[in-house]
């Protein structure tokens, strides 16, 4: 693995954006990679996800901008786009302002964007000096079959941007339990160290919980505890070996 790689994940509320707070922190930590939560860039007052695509030039242009600013590589969390006709849940990966590719998400969520988003079709793991990175949206983690298809890709490390629906009365325990059943099975299953960016706030009406993590190959190495799942956080993590170690602001 490459040494003192400094990752950064943002879990705040969709359409947020960067605060200034954050912004100043990146810039003087410098992180190789910054990722985003699913559905970043729906706006409070959006209806569906769908809703957002009209801005869609417009988040791509500040996407570029934030990764030439910070001279890294970006995980956009997700933004709707149309292709062919179709709608896609789709993450761009840049580096340094340059837009490396692109992930649709396979598995989608019933009426997912109203029912008229479409589901991909392919796997990807993208190569930027060597280091290749995975990327998987939120449903994607509920089959183990996806981080079997990335092992065959060989990832470094994955990137699993998320937005997790409120579960009233469900208890710390039942929460560590599947994180152990998805992502620390998934990280052995794809032999990648798996980063998850969630969502905290609201999307559409619906209550979310930010469950941002790290986990290695059999362990969560990290992850949000249960009475910050509705707060905002930047957290930072050197991945050194198979260790990440979070700093979280």
């Amino acid at each position: 693995m490459f040494p003192n790689l400094k990752i950064a994940l943002i879990q705040d509320a969709p359409g947020s954006g960067i605060n200034s707070f954050y912004y100043q922190i990146l810039k003087k930590s410098s992180p190789d990679i910054i990722a985003f939560p699913e559905y970043y860039f729906v706006n409070s007052g959006d209806k569906t996800p769908l809703d957002s695509i009209n801005r869609k030039d417009e988040i791509l242009k500040q996407l570029i901008a934030w990764s030439r600013a910070f001279n890294c590589i970006l995980i956009s969390g997700s933004l709707v786009e149309e292709e062919d006709g179709r709608y896609y849940n789709r993450s761009y990966l840049l580096d340094k302002g340059r837009i490396v590719g692109h992930y649709d998400k396979i598995h989608l969520f019933r009426d997912e964007g109203k029912g008229k988003l479409s589901p991909g079709y392919e796997y990807k793991v993208f190569a930027i000096d060597n280091l290749k990175i995975g990327i998987i949206i939120c449903a994607d983690v509920l089959y183990p079959y996806t981080f079997r298809n990335l092992r065959g890709l060989h990832p470094d490390l994955v990137i699993a941007p998320t937005t997790s629906p409120y579960r009233p009365g469900e208890t710390a325990q039942e929460k560590f339990a599947r994180d152990d059943d998805i992502f620390a099975n998934g990280a052995s299953l794809s032999n990648a160290i798996i980063f998850k960016a969630s969502a905290c706030g609201s999307i559409a009406g619906h209550r979310l919980q930010g469950r941002s993590l790290i986990s290695s190959p059999g362990n969560i190495h990290w992850r949000i505890e249960p009475e910050n799942e509705d707060k905002s956080a930047l957290i930072i993590s050197v991945l050194s070996g198979n260790t990440a170690i979070p700093r979280l602001t």
